[in-house]
């Protein structure tokens, strides 16, 4: 059975068509590695700061805990400071009522 002219023509115009999908598929497949090249660069800098943050965070951490130990000294001095002026308060009343005796004995 012999094909006419139209039909000719269509399977041509189906050829073509074929033949722009896989040009277009060949850019797509070209823009996905592309992009696909550009995500990774974009994760290492991302891995790259995290990392950064990481580090950062364990310095802050011992930076912290450092200073947590020297509060605990400050507040160890500051409560033997405290007692010391208690002690000086009570010695000082002691003081205050010795003279007010002694001026109300003359």
């Amino acid at each position: 059975m012999a094909m006419n002219k139209k039909e000719k023509d269509g399977i041509a115009g189906l050829k073509n068509d074929v033949g722009g999908l896989k040009s277009s598929m060949e850019e797509m497949k070209s823009s996905m590695e592309e992009l696909g090249r550009h995500m990774g660069v974009l994760v290492e800098g991302l891995r790259s700061e995290v990392r950064l943050v990481a580090e950062q965070h364990g310095s802050i951490i011992t930076k912290l805990e450092e200073h947590d130990r020297r509060f605990d000294v400050i507040d160890i001095d500051l409560k033997a400071i405290k007692g010391t002026l208690f002690g000086m308060s009570h010695k000082l009343d002691n003081h205050e009522v010795r003279i007010c005796k002694l001026e109300q004995g003359d």
